[in-house]
């Protein structure tokens, strides 16, 4: 059979591969605070632009 080779590995529920783990986390908690960040930027742009503030 031809896909034989998904399964050459240890099944994946033996221990979770906790560097890509890390990795996903981090990058997402980064991605998100950045985003929040320039969100938060962009309002008080707004605010400062429309007289607001």
């Amino acid at each position: 059979p031809a896909r034989s080779k998904f399964y050459v590995r240890d099944p994946p529920n033996d221990k979770p591969d906790w560097l890509k783990v890390g990795l996903t986390l981090g990058t997402a908690a980064f991605l998100w605070f950045y985003l929040i960040k320039q969100h938060n930027e962009d309002v008080l742009e707004y605010k400062r632009r429309n007289g607001l503030e």
